[in-house]
């Protein structure tokens, strides 16, 4: 693990005020905030050990609520956004300067890059609508994309099986 990894969803509280020393983990899935405190008295006035059991249950945790592949934010619904598709959304944008409105799409790649297209319109240019409507076939395009390379990985995966089983099948053969 990246040493910034090793500590990922754990943070240290220490109120003195209150005597709470100790080590809080906590993770977001699917809208909801699963968490628990691991304090130091409970575990010998340790804080050690309070962090080593703090660091089974977070990668319990991991194992039972996997992080989802292609994130969280583009891919639902936003209850500010009525209307429009998850990913696409009115906004303005700052160029030299001036503001202009824009539709923008946006959406993450398998490796965690963040995709953003935005089109932008004005009373003598492109219509609002046409702005909207190229963002939301430009979010298609992009979660197509996703797609086709989560596709494309899962059938590398699965070709190195295969030929590994035959290629350990040819072994056994040569050896007898």
């Amino acid at each position: 693990m990246k040493k910034d990894e090793q500590m990922r969803h754990i943070s240290r509280i220490d109120q003195f005020k209150k005597r709470q020393h100790g080590w809080w983990v906590r993770i977001h899935r699917d809208g909801k905030m699963i968490q628990r405190f691991f304090s130091d008295y409970a575990h010998g006035g340790n804080d050690e050990r309070a962090l080593r059991e703090a660091k089974r249950y977070r990668d319990a945790l991991l194992i039972m609520y996997p992080k989802p592949e292609r994130g969280n934010m583009f891919n639902r619904p936003n209850s500010r956004n009525k209307g429009n598709p998850p990913g696409v959304h009115r906004t303005h944008s700052v160029k030299r300067g001036y503001y202009y409105d824009v539709w923008q799409a946006g959406w993450i790649l398998p490796n965690g890059k963040r995709i953003n297209r935005k089109f932008h319109f004005s009373p003598d240019g492109r219509t609002e609508e046409e702005a909207r409507r190229l963002a939301i076939k430009a979010r298609k395009e992009g979660v197509a994309l996703i797609e086709k390379m989560m596709r494309d990985k899962q059938e590398k995966g699965r070709g190195n099986k295969k030929s590994a089983v035959k290629k350990k099948a040819a072994a056994k053969k040569k050896g007898k």
